[in-house]
């Protein structure tokens, strides 16, 4: 959360570099969910900005009451000191004459800290920001249609560092010929993967994200979906628990995201919160046999141990 310290930090160990080339990963903890919910306090040199729950913006897949409206807006907060942070790293590399022959990546590593988005294979849990800066790029401002995956950042940044990889095949390609294209081609689906968040959340689930659909294998759907602590213990989560497996989050009840079938096959056209499972469905047999045989040859030149 302190979010100008790590900037001080982050501008010392640039200026102890002496101009020589460098990486740097930068993980904020906002705006992940602590002991104390968001940790949401006055910070050194952060403009704290507060927002009204009742003016908030809740998510269709979440449950619009008290209690989510109480932590979107805590969430909200956070995210606000989050962007402050990342205004003072870019300073920093300013201030370091380093801004200008830097590539700069944004992005997330899961959803937002609430059921049904983090730890899930659900386009909220999945569907990620990522914003890069290419300082050596001539087209800027637009926004690229391109279907990617965090497995594709290795390989990005070791083009940009004209850097030699590892002796064994990356999984990802990199992204630096296609910044500058809207709608390139070849980038219209992705694989996913899930087998663990905390050690005690186990729930394997493998599948593939096209243009269209999104197809999920879980193989292990006789168990509950489990929760990562901080979901588990959120207000959103318990007001839940009280009206029991009947209740709605989002348009989905409690007891169908607890209790998962083998198979998750969605039109994300005509059902982007992922509602209505396909699997079973006659006249969407054939693209569901296609997908299957796709996620199954790719665990296999991927040697996934859970085969």
């Amino acid at each position: 959360r302190e979010v100008y310290g790590m900037a001080r930090q982050a501008k010392r160990f640039i200026e102890a570099g002496e101009g020589k080339p460098f990486y740097l990963h930068v993980g904020y903890g906002d705006p992940h969910r602590a002991a104390e919910g968001f940790a949401n306090k006055d910070y050194p040199n952060v403009k704290r900005t507060r927002f009204d729950p009742s003016k908030v913006t809740v998510p269709s897949y979440l449950p619009d009451n008290a209690a989510t409206r109480g932590e979107v807006a805590e969430y909200y907060e956070a995210s606000n000191r989050l962007d402050q942070g990342v205004g003072m790293m870019l300073d920093v590399l300013r201030q370091t004459g380093q801004l200008e022959n830097t590539l700069v990546m944004f992005i997330s590593d899961n959803g937002m800290p609430f059921p049904n988005a983090k730890t899930n294979c659900y386009d909220a849990g999945m569907h990620l920001p990522m914003i890069v800066r290419n300082p050596s790029q001539s087209r800027r401002g637009l926004v690229s249609e391109a279907m990617v995956s965090w497995v594709d950042i290795a390989p990005t940044f070791l083009e940009w560092a004209g850097a030699k990889g590892p002796s064994y095949p990356l999984q990802g390609r990199s992204l630096l010929p296609v910044l500058e294209q809207e709608n390139p081609p070849g980038w219209d689906e992705e694989y996913f993967s899930h087998t663990f968040h905390e050690i005690t959340m186990y729930y394997p689930t493998r599948g593939i994200r096209t243009r269209r659909y999104k197809y999920m294998r879980n193989l292990f759907p006789e168990l509950e979906f489990p929760h990562a602590s901080d979901l588990w213990g959120s207000a959103t989560w318990q007001s839940l628990l009280k009206e029991g497996e009947s209740a709605k989050l989002g348009g989905r009840a409690v007891g169908q995201y607890l209790h998962r079938k083998g198979e998750e096959l969605y039109d994300i056209t005509v059902d982007p919160d992922e509602l209505n499972n396909l699997a079973q469905s006659a006249r969407h047999a054939g693209i569901l046999a296609e997908l299957r045989k796709k996620v199954h040859a790719w665990r296999a030149e991927t040697k996934d141990p859970w085969m």
